[in-house]
């Protein structure tokens, strides 16, 4: 009974390191490397917004940023998506990207455009690894080069260890694009917070009235305050 019982114990001790060491070896749990996006950084918003429609407006439509002046300014313009479009080169149409930072969150969208490794197996010629399998090609690429995944064991991971590795333990650059990896950071960063300002494109001026409303009711409560004070001397 006693052997048993340490055999169970012992198990039960092994399988999360087990399981983790399978899940980083596989390419299917990455730790999410975290950004800070600044919603007052109308530089970066602008830029990242001519980025989305560069590279992603030609799949992937904004219907609820129709008019939005900002956006107009930069280029992402209703008339200029595929709102319409029928047919794909991939099976799976591509989703519509208006509220995906409310969906998936900075990070994870800051991680998934760093994620895109080479994988001659898959119809766009590239997988990912926050989404294996994905009919996404890296459209990308071009700008921050080839990335191979990194066969064995991960880098600095050997051991079965609970923590997930990052992408960039996962991966390698083996040819570099026309942006070097900090500048690739720059623009990907950029890019995520034009989709996180889409998702909300007046939260600011929310924020703002928001602060005005507070002031508001501090200046109400104080001569409220005062008035009872008034009134019920008057009483006594």
């Amino acid at each position: 009974m006693r052997k048993s019982v340490i055999l169970i114990v012992s198990v039960m001790m092994l399988l999360p390191w087990s399981l983790a060491a399978n899940a980083a070896e596989n390419g299917v749990s990455i730790s999410l490397e975290h950004i800070s996006v600044n919603l007052h950084d109308t530089k970066a918003i602008r830029r990242g917004a001519k980025l989305y429609a560069t590279y992603c407006m030609a799949c992937h439509t904004m219907k609820y940023l129709r008019y939005n002046k900002l956006a107009q300014q930069e280029g992402v313009l209703y008339s200029k998506m595929p709102i319409d479009q029928k047919e794909w080169t991939y099976p799976t149409p591509p989703p519509d990207l208006t509220l995906i930072a409310n969906v998936r969150g900075a990070d994870w969208l800051y991680n998934y455009l760093h994620s895109f490794y080479q994988d001659s197996k898959s119809a766009s010629g590239s997988n990912n690894l926050l989404v294996p399998n994905s009919s996404m090609p890296n459209i990308l690429q071009g700008l921050q080069g080839t990335q191979v995944l990194v066969n064995g064991h991960v880098r600095g991971y050997s051991k079965p260890s609970f923590s997930k590795p990052h992408w960039f333990d996962r991966l390698k650059l083996e040819s570099q694009g026309s942006m070097t990896p900090q500048q690739y950071n720059q623009a990907t960063k950029d890019l995520v917070s034009f989709l996180v300002y889409a998702s909300d494109p007046h939260r600011i001026q929310r924020q703002h009235i928001g602060y005005w409303v507070i002031v508001f009711l501090i200046i109400l409560a104080a001569l409220l305050f005062f008035l009872k004070k008034e009134y019920w001397r008057d009483i006594k």
